[in-house]
């Protein structure tokens, strides 16, 4: 079984991958110098603002709708985002706005569709990971299984200094897809007052052999780690990728599930309501912000009246999925009850 050995930040799972998924290493490192050197000038462009509207964050396990809820949002609300071309400034943002709207204008571009998590219009959304990457602590995998640790080290002023300005740029609320805020759920929004949490769920089996798709068509070996980890990593990432990838989605539902239980600003959507229903999505997440925070979201574009469902046939990997998620539910039940 071909495995890296003991790969300890997120980085170190990209010189596996193949074809088209291949990160250029010049060009991070062209990226990286290029931000390090506009840090320091974009420091200066930093007020002391408030925070006049409220933040969108959305997550959920991969495969589970997270980028398409985020593009309906992004493009039905009269909301700020991210694009994939401000993206390329994760430490400089202000300097990417801004060239962003000299470069491309104020057009705001998805057809809703996305290659894993990757749009391609330059001013479709992009996850900016490398941005939350950084102010989260979640460059190596320790940042992930030991959040509650590293939630004391992260400078939560200045991320809701960087947060107000870029909210200021836009002059109206800021929607983000926000998979490493979702191991801080509460400190969020107890630092940044105004958060609306998108958690979306989908059918785990469906969601295992999709994400068994991408680790095949990102690597030549499916038994290397693809996307994000739940923080029981270390008990599941030496088992076979079947084990691997049903450990990955039932661990990070089950944690999901405790941290919004545990909030009531969450607005809890399943795949197949987002699919069937897009617009009563957008109403639901309205009607929680005039609750909350007395704002609506101005709509500009009504979203499209459904978006096609996918659901994957009961091929012997999906059953296998599902015995194995089973088995693993059965454990928990157990565990509870002695």
């Amino acid at each position: 079984m071909m495995k890296r050995n003991n790969p300890t930040r997120l980085t170190d799972f990209y010189s596996d991958r193949k074809g088209q998924y291949i990160k250029s290493t010049s060009d991070e490192l062209f990226l990286k110098k290029l931000n390090k050197l506009l840090y320091r000038e974009e420091l200066s462009y930093y007020q002391d603002l408030e925070i006049n509207y409220p933040f969108i964050f959305v997550f959920g396990p991969p495969r589970s709708g997270t980028t398409l809820i985020t593009q309906v949002i992004a493009h039905c609300f009269d909301i700020g985002y991210i694009n994939n071309f401000a993206a390329r400034f994760f430490l400089a943002p202000l300097h990417g706005l801004r060239l962003s709207d000299m470069i491309l204008g104020n057009r705001k571009h998805t057809n809703f569709q996305s290659n894993f998590a990757h749009t391609d219009d330059p001013t479709d959304i992009h996850e900016f990971g490398y941005f939350w990457r950084h102010w989260l602590k979640k460059e190596d995998i320790n940042g992930i299984i030991k959040s509650e640790q590293v939630e004391e080290e992260i400078d939560w002023p200045m991320l809701t200094k960087i947060l107000a300005n870029v909210q200021n740029h836009f002059n109206k609320g800021l929607v983000f897809k926000n998979i490493f805020g979702s191991y801080h759920l509460q400190r969020l929004t107890r630092e940044l007052k105004e958060v609306i949490f998108v958690y979306i769920t989908r059918d785990m089996a469906d969601a295992a052999v999709s994400i068994l798709g991408a680790r095949r068509k990102y690597y030549k070996d499916p038994n290397t780690w693809w996307s994000y980890m739940p923080k029981e990593y270390n008990q599941i990432k030496d088992l076979n990728y079947m084990n691997q990838i049903a450990g990955q989605v039932y661990y990070l539902k089950k944690y999901y599930d405790a941290e919004t239980d545990r909030l009531s600003n969450v607005v809890k959507v399943t795949y197949a309501e987002l699919a069937n229903n897009p617009k009563n999505v957008l109403n639901r997440i309205n009607l929680l912000s005039r609750q909350h925070y007395n704002y609506d979201f101005p709509i500009m574009n009504d979203p499209p009246a459904q978006f096609p469902l996918s659901k994957y046939p009961d091929s012997p990997e999906k059953k296998q999925f599902q015995t194995l998620i089973d088995e693993l539910i059965r454990n928990d039940t157990k565990g509870v009850n002695k």
